[in-house]
């Protein structure tokens, strides 16, 4: 009896945590359905501030705390609904993320390099990803490894010794000369503290926005991609994917050239007036 008794308590515990599990599924489904239906409510904005959001929210669900709407704006941007343009102001969207294409030379140098310095910052990244965004194709690639300024030599040093070929800092005659046209080179460089990156297991590499600032302000390693082929990188960027407008300035702001790229912005990118002008 007692066998018994206790298979039936265990019995309708395990249909207790159904009923339990169902529930919140049921909550979280219904909850993300009011957060997508917010894109739906200000598609015709070309922003919206926060304070907007969260009166929004209030009126569908007088609860909503302000850690709930905090948590369901972050949220929104996650999913790449709205995209941050300043603080407290967004843009709406519904274009996809950035997505990085599968290297495996990146990988392999990731992982040695994270296996040696487990604790030092790097990103690594190719330039080859810049070229989905230009019309003619460059004839050469290079890849980028960045990390902390006090670890660049060791860095370079490491890589080399492990059969890389690797430039330090190179101007743009080297790059001309002796970067381009070497099978899989790699450029050596001291990462900027807080710049956009995107973490992929033992990987770190560069959001979008730091791949668009890099290509701008470092003239030296893309002194090939400029004129009408950085306004064809900056133009489809913005109209395939979505683009950080305040992240991207920020890190722009941090490298001392947040004015010439917003200007730039301003000149090359359709509608970023409105929404730089909107601040």
């Amino acid at each position: 009896m007692i066998a018994t008794a206790n298979v039936t308590i265990t019995n309708k515990l395990v249909l207790l945590e159904k009923v339990t599990y169902l529930c919140t599924v049921k909550e979280t489904m219904a909850m993300g359905k009011r957060i997508i239906d917010i894109a739906d409510v200000f598609k015709d904005k070309t922003t919206v501030t926060r304070d907007v959001i969260a009166d929004y929210i209030r009126s569908i669900d007088r609860k909503a705390s302000d850690d709930s709407i905090r948590q369901r704006i972050s949220r929104l941007k996650r999913a790449g609904l709205i995209i941050s343009v300043t603080k407290n102001m967004y843009v709406l969207s519904k274009k996809p993320v950035y997505e990085h294409s599968e290297n495996n030379f990146l990988k392999n140098l990731g992982r040695l390099f994270s296996s040696q310095y487990p604790e030092i910052n790097y990103c690594t990244w190719s330039s080859a990803w810049l070229y989905d965004f230009t019309i003619h194709q460059p004839t050469g690639f290079f890849y980028v490894f960045e990390t902390e300024p006090d670890m660049v030599e060791t860095a370079f040093n490491f890589l080399k010794d492990n059969g890389y070929k690797t430039f330090l800092n190179p101007d743009s005659q080297t790059m001309q000369l002796y970067v381009i046209g070497q099978k899989n080179p790699v450029v050596v460089k001291h990462l900027i503290s807080r710049a956009p990156l995107v973490k992929k297991k033992f990987l770190s590499l560069p959001a979008l926005e730091k791949l668009l600032a890099d290509a701008f302000i470092e003239k030296k390693l893309f002194y090939f991609l400029q004129g009408e082929e950085l306004k064809n990188i900056f133009r489809f960027s913005f109209e395939r994917y979505n683009v950080n407008l305040s992240r991207l300035l920020n890190y722009a702001c941090r490298r001392g050239l947040e004015k010439e790229l917003k200007e730039f912005l301003i000149q090359t990118v359709p509608d970023v007036n409105k929404i730089i002008s909107s601040d």
